[in-house]
């Protein structure tokens, strides 16, 4: 998986994450805000009934010969139907006046046109208010097959405050549930639409940090001087390879140290010493094949892997350091020219970890030196092997 992406899923998977648990809190949060609303009307509505009751006829409520439902002997509750009428038309809330577990009177009508309302609550009514006195709130009940809520008040009598009846104040959920739903719709569309904006910033950002992290991470990698690979990387990317090489496949190593570079820096100046460096650097790189991994390895040394050399290709390292030397000793970079350099070229035939021929290399580069430089020596890990005691001392070079 890129970089960028393991960066975009970090920043993106917290902010959905803590998207969702912030509308699934709002959503319930929003949800108690309109139950606890709605219970408040439903009871304000409830109690108001209740006053307009108290307020109609006096004594206590009982049943009279005539069947009907009546406050002392002057209001009939059982026919009189302007309260639940009158609240019903200013509140848009029904009343139902319950003597004993039977409604009385209601501003329910059935379809036919006839005063009814028969509630899925009866039970927690006739248990809570009726029983044991108290007011109940139902947020889901089912009144004449509708989906409504109610809330219930008792009715007591007058004389001894006794529970004689119940009065429940309701409304049909449609309106509710329509809220609800809109509330979900529009908080979703604008979450999508915050989310959107947001991943597209952040999809943004992460590509231009990316981008900067990457050439960062390329300049780490690399020689400022050069563009070539620099020590760690170059010994990195090589052990990389060799540990996923085939075994019957010859690597070649190849160390240049430039003969005689801090003459160079004392007569000319180290701006074109630098200049040289950068021009060897640029050989190098037109000398080998694409996937061959080059390296400034510190000062004037550099380093070339060839990972992958066949039998009948083994020798071209010999004629590319042929190549190098010629192209040197006609280089001219300001007013130096006819440099030179040594190279040490150690062939692996027996599956040699970087360390051994890093060493191998570089016993075949003081050969070179040693012969008068200016010239290549070839050592291959057969002929001169490397043990694991010489591989350590590269490790403090």
């Amino acid at each position: 998986m890129k970089f960028s992406t393991k960066l975009l899923i970090a920043n993106c998977v917290p902010i959905i994450i803590f998207a969702i648990i912030s509308l699934i809190m709002g959503f319930v949060q929003f949800q108690d805000g309109l139950y606890n609303e709605k219970q408040g009307n439903l009871k304000s509505t409830a109690l108001a009934a209740m006053a307009l009751y108290s307020s109609r006829g006096y004594g206590d409520y009982g049943r009279k010969a005539d069947g009907n439902v009546w406050r002392g002997m002057n209001f009939n509750v059982s026919l009189e139907t302007s309260v639940v009428d009158d609240l019903k038309e200013q509140t848009g809330v029904d009343i139902t006046f319950f003597f004993g577990d039977t409604p009385e009177m209601t501003s329910v009508f059935e379809k036919n046109g006839a005063r009814f309302v028969e509630t899925s609550s009866i039970d927690e009514i006739y248990n809570y208010t009726l029983k044991q006195g108290t007011q109940l709130w139902c947020p889901e009940t089912m009144i004449n097959g509708v989906s409504s809520q109610a809330y219930v008040i008792p009715i007591r009598q007058s004389s001894d405050g006794s529970v004689v009846g119940a009065l429940m104040a309701s409304q049909s959920t449609e309106n509710f549930d329509q809220i609800i739903q809109n509330y979900i719709t529009n908080t979703f569309l604008i979450a999508w639409i915050v989310l959107g904006v947001s991943f597209a910033f952040i999809n943004w950002y992460v590509g231009r940090f990316s981008h900067e992290f990457e050439a960062a991470s390329s300049k780490s990698k690399h020689d400022l001087l050069t563009g070539l690979y620099n020590k760690r990387s170059f010994e990195d990317e090589v052990q990389k390879t060799i540990n996923t090489r085939d075994v019957n496949i010859v690597s070649v190593l190849l160390i240049f140290d430039f003969d005689n570079f801090k003459t160079i820096n004392d007569t000319y100046g180290h701006a074109v010493g630098d200049e040289v460096l950068k021009a060897f650097g640029s050989v190098l790189g037109r000398a080998f094949r694409t996937h061959d991994i080059i390296g400034r390895i510190g000062g004037d040394e550099f380093m070339v892997f060839m990972p992958d050399m066949l039998a009948e290709h083994l020798k071209r390292p010999d004629e590319i350091s042929r190549e190098i030397l010629d192209e040197l000793a006609a280089m001219e970079i300001g007013p130096a020219k006819h440099f030179s350099c040594s190279i040490g070229i150690g062939t692996d035939l027996t599956g040699y970890n970087f360390k051994k021929l890093y060493k191998l290399a570089d016993k075949a580069l003081y050969q070179a030196k040693k012969n008068g430089k200016a010239c290549f020596v070839r050592y291959s890990s057969t002929d001169h092997p490397v043990t694991d005691e010489e591989a350590t001392e590269i490790e403090n070079k």
